[in-house]
């Protein structure tokens, strides 16, 4: 998202905007009024061009940055009022209707909001369909009367206090009581215009009752045989996307597959796939929504809403995760709630045994991770071809841990390291980064930076970039944190390396990460980080720790394993009900 060009965009706006602020601020103190109007006038300019960059950029974000340019706005309408009430243009009567024309003016941004998100609700569908002859296509545009121009009306609003004190300070003439008249009037019409759009929306939106069955019956004809569910929004894709290929594949193989997701916001943000999808945003339509010769359901993510589709009784559940890793969510108690736990190698099995989460040993099924198939095994590098690392760090999460992500803390000086060392560096940082902790989207985006300042031969790799696996292959060694990165790595046979941030003994640190055993370790502040580069470009003493490891995580290399992960699948529908005994829940 944090591109240098949009950077480049961003910075005159955010300039002008504080150069504004701080004008405002001067003027009021030193009572120059020109200077408090003019500042009062580029203050709502320059903040409605910021907003347009970076939603342009980041158009899931653009709620919170309406939000942000709410904040700066109401601090700029509050000094021009009190650099009004501090002259004596006006009386007290119209200095009560002048306060009351800027108190208008900003319940205006918070009522547009809510107006927004209203007609949002009402054009969202109750069913979805994708890649499948039916009931489809996307969501209705917003009105327009909502959407972009909506932020430039409301942002105006706050222009109408300084261009009334410029006329008043320049020519004498009092117009204050101008500002609170166009306010006012400035509510009214947007009540009125929200209130059309939402009828509007109203009525475009299919009748959701009938939707859903349009929707159901299209994915009876498909007659899925298993389900894959998640409850992720735009910001997770990465859930469920690493299983695309496998479901087309398990399609090939006669076993055709449906995706359920649960919110409408990820439905077009699903990377080409030819696998059906169906998004049902409302949990009292998952149940109902029977699907009779479907026997087993797939659950990337743990979440509360996962409940939604295991109370269907027909369908035997199995938790198969979005990766494998040491971290403590893969191992985590709530997986209890479904009838297997599929891991990739005994590695991940001793993981949940040895954890006390109550699964008897039947439940923990090896499966391999079929993904590993489009990972390319290690192979000689062209000539003249740079030697390339790839720096993936996690997630920063959601515990306390400071070092479950390297990324804020040693990023900056594992990627001088790099380019200190002469190699292309590739940076991928986890979808996920800054969500948790604004410093590791700021650490994201100077590592970004340093990166784009070394030369076109390095890389960043954002969202909607080369996926994982792709960048895998390009790659002759891995930089990453403790993650389901690393265990998918160790299908290429090639070099990595694991940072332990906080400097644990290293004997301590690989028996609480296994996953760490054939890695070489980079410390705090990527120390021993360039005698690991010159050890595994010579000659490479952890290769066959590595393959000890691969083994024991993923499985040794199988021929299909797609096949593997198929005959798990049929294993486990085996003990569900058989086709023709669905259970039909009432609507």
């Amino acid at each position: 998202m944090w591109s240098v060009g949009l950077v480049r965009r961003a910075l005159p706006a955010v300039a002008v905007s504080g150069l504004a602020l701080l004008v405002l601020v001067l003027g009021v103190l030193a009572d120059v009024l020109i200077a408090v109007a003019i500042a009062g006038l580029v203050l709502p300019a320059a903040t409605a061009r910021l907003h347009t960059v970076l939603a342009s950029a980041a158009p899931s974000l653009r709620q919170v940055l309406r939000r942000d340019a709410d904040v700066v706005l109401a601090i700029g309408e509050l000094v021009v009022l009190v650099a009004v009430v501090r002259s004596d243009l006006l009386g007290s009567a119209a200095e009560t209707v002048v306060v009351a024309g800027v108190i208008a003016a900003a319940m205006l941004r918070p009522t547009w909001a809510v107006l927004t998100a209203a007609d949002a609700r009402l054009r969202r569908p109750r069913a979805s369909l994708r890649h499948l002859p039916g009931p489809g296509g996307s969501l209705p545009a917003p009105s327009p009367a909502l959407g972009l121009l909506g932020t430039f009306f409301v942002t105006g609003a706050s222009a109408l206090m300084p261009l009334a004190l410029l006329v008043a300070a320049t020519t004498g003439v009092t117009m204050l009581l101008v500002p609170a008249a166009l306010s006012a009037a400035l509510v009214l019409l947007a009540v009125v215009a929200a209130a059309l759009a939402s009828v509007v929306a109203l009525a475009r939106r299919p009748r959701g009752a009938a939707l859903v069955r349009a929707v159901h019956e299209a994915v009876l004809a498909h007659g899925p045989t298993l389900v894959l569910y998640s409850n992720g929004g735009a910001h997770d894709l990465h859930w469920i996307t690493p299983w695309l290929p496998v479901l087309e594949d398990l399609q090939g193989r006669g076993r055709p597959a449906l995706i359920m997701l649960r919110k409408s916001e990820a439905v077009d943000l699903v990377p080409a796939t030819t696998v059906p999808l169906v998004c049902l945003p409302e949990g009292g339509d998952v149940l109902p929504f029977t699907l009779p010769d479907a026997r087993v359901a797939l659950f990337v993510a743990n979440g509360a809403e996962n409940v939604r589709l295991l109370r269907n009784p027909v369908l035997r559940s199995a938790f198969i995760g979005h990766g494998d890793s040491d971290k403590a969510s893969s191992a985590n108690p709530t997986v209890t709630m479904y009838d297997e736990v599929w891991v990739a190698g005994e590695a991940g099995r001793r993981r949940y045994l040895e954890a006390g989460v109550r699964l008897r040993p039947e439940q923990v099924r090896v499966v391999g991770r079929p993904q590993l198939s489009r990972v390319d095994p290690a192979s000689t590098r062209p000539p003249g071809a740079p030697f390339s690392v790839l720096y993936a760090p996690t997630w920063e999460g959601v515990g306390d841990d400071p070092h479950e992500s390297s990324l804020a803390l040693s990023g900056r000086q594992v990627v001088r390291a790099l380019l200190d060392a002469e190699v292309r560096v590739v940076f991928r940082p986890h979808p996920a980064t800054g969500r948790g902790r604004p410093a590791h989207a700021g650490a994201r985006r100077g590592v970004g930076a340093l990166l784009a300042a070394a030369g076109p031969q390095h890389a960043t790799v954002g969202a909607g970039g080369r996926d994982l696996y792709a960048c895998f292959n390009d790659a002759d060694a891995l930089v990453a944190d403790v993650s389901g990165v690393v265990s998918d790595f160790l299908a290429a046979d090639k070099p990595y390396l694991v940072v332990n941030g906080a400097g644990s003994d290293e004997l301590e640190f690989h028996k609480r990460n296994p996953s760490t055993a054939g890695a070489y370790l980079v410390g705090p502040g990527a120390s021993g980080l360039t005698a690991a580069l010159a050890d595994l470009r010579s000659g490479d003493s952890m290769a066959e720790r590595r393959r000890a490891v691969r083994r024991d995580l993923v499985g040794p290399p199988a021929q299909d394993p797609v096949g593997v992960f198929a005959d798990a699948l049929d294993a486990l529908a085996a003990t569900a009900a058989p086709p023709g005994q669905d259970v039909r829940v009432a609507s």
